[in-house]
């Protein structure tokens, strides 16, 4: 039997017999519960479809609890709190600035550390909310989970919005952020070579893949390809020399407009064809803004690889 949850939409099969809970919790996913005989409610649902025998009684609405409730067929619980396997809770933290530093091409660096006993939660590739006078502003962590409690975004500061949220943080020297969101991360490596694809600061994402690799061990190569209009517009990155080093990790600066230099020339999917005569094998992540991620994928596609293989979070939240 299928149970479907409200609101996040997962679902999951339930065996004949089996009770809500444990299908749940043998499936991976992290549940409300406590004492699993039903006094204590922490795992009570509503039930909003479908039937589930409880305690004997047949039930086909009203409130259940998945440590005692069976389903006798396809089933809606409305079941607050239940994340699905790779899944992580939101939280609300207010971390310190230790760094705020102009590293090139008009892009900072910041570092922010978390209270202490509240380490952040979140995988490598996913991005937080950070909140500015009159609203909140979405940056990708260029930091990996094993680095603790310390975070790390990387701030274009063009746009007034953005210059005003550095201005911000230096003078209260606390900011005040949400996380995890995004799906475009790495809660499991893949299984043959990576291609990281990101236009400016769409860099911090690919420093967060790429170093969570590092710290993993991951075997099988990495390609990047680090698109910037201007050879002026590509910043310091802390790691870069380091990364040179490593023998399964490629590095492709390549600059779209001013063809100036002595690097790679064109947009970053073009750089990617000329590599790549196959590209059915590649896990591909894309950053930047929804016009290069989207023309990103129509290039590639056309190129042989298979849509499902690209992953971004403009998928989600600018869906063509």
């Amino acid at each position: 039997m299928r149970v479907t949850l409200q609101p996040s939409g997962a679902s999951f099969e339930a065996l004949p017999g089996e009770r809500i809970l444990d299908a749940a919790r043998r499936l991976g996913f992290d549940c409300p519960q406590a004492c699993r005989n039903g006094n204590c409610h922490v795992c009570a649902a509503l039930l909003v479809e479908g039937r589930a025998r409880q305690s004997g009684e047949v039930r086909e609405h009203g409130e259940v609890f998945t440590c005692l409730a069976e389903p006798l067929e396809d089933c809606v619980l409305h079941w607050d709190g239940v994340l699905a396997p790779g899944e992580l809770p939101l939280r609300k933290l207010a971390c310190q600035v230790t760094l705020c530093q102009p590293v090139g091409g008009d892009v900072w660096r910041v570092r922010l550390r978390a209270p202490a006993g509240k380490p952040p939660r979140y995988h490598a590739g996913q991005y937080l909310l950070i909140e500015r006078e009159g609203g909140s502003s979405a940056f990708s962590l260029a930091s990996a989970p094993h680095e603790g409690r310390d975070l790390e975004l990387h701030i274009l500061a063009r746009e007034n919005s953005a210059i005003q949220l550095l201005e911000q943080l230096q003078r209260e020297r606390i900011a005040r952020v949400q996380l995890p969101f995004g799906d475009a991360h790495l809660a499991e490596l893949p299984a043959g070579p990576l291609v990281l694809i990101a236009a400016g600061t769409g860099m911090a994402q690919m420093h967060s893949l790429i170093e969570h690799c590092r710290a993993q061990g991951f075997v099988h190569p990495v390609h990047l390809y680090w698109g910037v209009r201007r050879p002026e517009d590509f910043y310091e990155l802390p790691h870069w020399s380091e990364w040179k080093t490593l023998p399964n990790l490629y590095l492709h600066k390549v600059v779209s407009d001013l063809c100036g230099w002595d690097g790679r020339c064109g947009l970053l999917h073009e750089a990617v064809c000329e590599d790549f005569a196959d590209l059915g094998a590649l896990s591909v992540y894309a950053s930047g803004s929804p016009a290069m991620v989207y023309a990103t994928l129509d290039a590639l596609v056309a190129a042989g690889m298979d849509a499902h293989q690209m992953r971004a979070d403009v998928f989600a939240y600018a869906p063509r």
